[in-house]
């Protein structure tokens, strides 16, 4: 199949979602391809940090400053995907005041609001904290939910005439002329062929740049680092709490709706599908992550995950987080002499917003166009209504409560089911709560494909796909399996293998 835009954005994540929002606001056709669902990568694979910068004052003012002024935005263009937490930065006897005060001085140079606490003040705010901590900082950190907030961006796209192809891998490039003629792109799910013809073509495929433009014969630095986390079964704090200390492994705990996210590590990988968690992360991280918050040395932990920075590195800087977490937006035809490529890598989740006004600004400059950026100002779709974990509440004692750890309705997944033909599982995991509780799917994935079953959309053998669900789940449990989390484990397998005959001989 033959298909023609203005522009085609590779990369389905936060960057690449907010681009084709940015430039459909501002009348220009575009057309995003996506080798799997959305939030595929980075973007769906984070502690979900909505930063206020804070982090970063001291190593990467630059970075914090891009983060304090997205995180104003946001509160304002999308409120439903953010919980406005606040954020500790707390300091143990053994990290001393020093640090405390030169990071106080970072944030004020980058107009990053702060309060001092006292420990009785902290303590009271946060009773689970150590309490032998010294004093802490608080700064306007908060909590974001990644797939709300990329899918709501393409909703909006969408709306605005973006089409999408997921499921589909960029097999090829044609260069002619200094110009990128053709692209080759093939659906990974049912075999179709495109020859897509292009004026711009934008790289925003995160921790798989470089290997994208290897396709053109190029080749950008960059180091990927892989950050492992781990989530509990409860909320350990109402805040997010930082160690009050340079970034470091195991200094973050992020409250995300009933869970607590704990952070996160930093080793260098080669490639951008390594997100295996070893049993030496898991123990590092319960180790770091209890000196601010004792009890979680006791936590049940029901999934271990990690995700892939793409962090440029324009000059070797040994260790990973010496190295920017700002991005980078690169003209192909300044670096390479090709007209209409470019690259955009980088960045942080927070910054995705900013990331896509920039590169959108570059287009327009190409195209000799005069269209101003409204992504700033313009709400996403859902931030006139919030449904939090207190709003989900209410369904307590439906009859059609499809996930009983999230609360999540059999009406709300039959509302996404409609919105467009889903192929994937994990599809509909993206655009729902489902799974994303204690059991992480263990007892509402059979029911999804019930439902799937009702309305005919049960593509294919459904035990395959249950088995690729368990299977995919599994990678997530085996690293924290001991304790409770084993039990529960061999209560599931009894249920799928004796209660529904599902077994590795099928």
């Amino acid at each position: 199949m033959k298909l023609q835009t203005e522009v085609l954005v590779v990369g389905g994540g936060a960057t690449g979602v907010g681009l084709v929002r940015d430039l459909s606001l501002r009348n220009i056709p575009c057309l995003l391809i996506e080798r799997g669902d959305f939030c595929s990568g980075a973007s769906g694979r984070n502690h979900g940090l909505f930063h206020s910068g804070g982090r970063y004052a001291v190593s990467d003012p630059e970075a914090a400053r891009e983060c304090i002024g997205e995180n104003r935005i946001l509160r304002n263009i999308a409120p439903h995907c953010i919980e406005e937490t606040e954020g500790l930065f707390v300091s143990l006897p053994e990290d001393g005041l020093d640090f405390r005060d030169r990071f106080i001085q970072a944030c004020q140079q980058v107009a990053i609001p702060t309060r001092l606490l006292s420990r009785d003040e902290a303590l009271s705010l946060e009773p689970g904290l150590h309490p032998d901590l010294l004093s802490a900082v608080q700064v306007p950190d908060g909590a974001i939910d990644p797939f709300e907030l990329v899918l709501s961006n393409a909703k909006d796209a969408e709306a605005l005439g973006t089409r999408f192809l997921l499921h589909t891998e960029v097999t090829s490039l044609t260069i002619n002329r200094n110009r990128v003629r053709y692209i080759l792109a093939r659906d990974l799910l049912h075999g179709e062929e495109y020859e897509i013809e292009a004026s711009y073509l934008i790289n925003a495929t995160g921790a798989w740049a470089d290997r994208f433009l290897r396709l053109a014969g190029f080749h950008i630095p960059m180091a990927l680092s892989r950050g492992a986390m781990l989530i509990t079964n409860q909320r350990f704090s109402h805040r997010v709490i930082n160690r009050c200390r340079l970034p470091s492994d195991g200094d973050i705990i992020v409250p995300n709706h009933t869970v607590s996210i704990l952070g996160t590590t930093s080793v260098r990988s080669e490639e951008p599908e390594s997100v295996e968690v070893t049993s030496q992360d898991v123990s590092l991280l319960i180790q770091e992550t209890s000196k601010m918050i004792p009890a979680i040395k006791e936590a049940r932990l029901i999934r271990a995950y990690a995700g892939i920075r793409p962090l440029f590195q324009s000059v070797e800087k040994g260790e990973d987080r010496a190295i920017s977490r700002g991005f980078v937006l690169i003209d192909h035809e300044k670096r390479d002499g090709i007209k209409n490529l470019m690259t955009i890598t980088g960045g942080k989740l927070i910054t995705y917003r900013l990331m896509a006004e920039k590169a959108s600004d570059l287009i327009c400059q190409k195209m000799g166009i005069k269209a101003d950026c409204s992504t700033h100002q313009k709400p996403l779709p859902g931030a006139e209504k919030t449904r939090g974990f207190k709003d989900r509440l209410k369904a307590l004692g439906r009859m059609d409560i499809l996930c009983d750890c999230e609360l999540v309705l059999k009406e709300e997944v039959e509302e996404v089911l409609k919105e467009r033909k889903l192929y994937d599982l994990q599809d509909i995991l993206h655009r729902t709560r489902l799974a994303k509780g204690t059991c992480q799917g263990g007892f509402c994935v059979y029911r999804l494909l019930g439902i799937l079953h009702e309305l005919g959309m049960a593509e294919g053998d459904s035990n395959k796909k249950l088995k690729g669900f368990l299977e995919e789940r599994w990678k997530g449990i085996r690293p924290i399996l001991w304790g409770s989390a084993a039990r529960e484990e061999e209560l599931i397998e009894g249920i799928y293998k004796g209660i529904f005959n599902l077994n590795n001989k099928e």
